[in-house]
């Protein structure tokens, strides 16, 4: 795959480009709010009902974050670059894994994954230097640096997901 179409995809269709090119040499630039409303809409108007499809659509999507995020090349080479969102589509959709398609969850499920996409709670946090401290090699045969990168957001997702399934259960949503 070219650097082109890892671009395409790890910007989320080059959404990511549009918060960096308005708020130049800030650090938090709002790619990720963007790339998880561009997951909301995606999942609204995309996403099968039918949980074997919804299971193997959010595997591939999984996968494909992996490894686009560990093969893509920007000029900064940054491992986690902001411009980098399909990470946060990942977590979204693993946010909302099996969860009705009610659009009041998904909005709660868009609030919680942004809570604790950015919050980053302790073994959240960790997740982010997963494998770092395997050789090169290692790293490169693995897609471990790819795999650093969308770990935080899936954990944030499940997080999101399993206090959503609570508030199904206790009948609160």
């Amino acid at each position: 795959m070219t650097n082109f179409w890892l671009k395409f995809f790890a910007t989320g269709a080059f959404i990511s480009y549009i918060p960096t090119a308005i708020l130049r040499n800030k650090k938090n630039s709002g790619a990720g709010l963007l790339g998880t409303f561009e997951a909301f809409v995606l999942f609204l108007f995309f996403m099968p009902g039918d949980r074997l499809y919804q299971a193997m659509t959010t595997l591939g999507v999984i996968l494909l974050a992996v490894y686009v995020s560990d093969k893509v090349k920007f000029k900064d080479d940054k491992k986690d670059n902001p411009k980098i969102v399909i990470d946060e589509i990942a977590g979204y959709f693993t946010a909302m894994f099996f969860l009705p398609h009610d659009f009041l969850v998904m909005v709660l499920a868009f609030v919680l994954f942004r809570v604790f996409d950015t919050t980053k709670l302790a073994f959240i946090k960790k997740a982010e230097n997963f494998g770092q401290n395997l050789p090169e090699k290692t790293k490169n045969k693995f897609y471990v640096n790819g795999a650093a990168v969308v770990l935080d957001d899936v954990l944030a997702g499940v997080i999101s997901n399993l206090i959503i399934w609570c508030l199904i259960y206790l009948k609160l949503i």
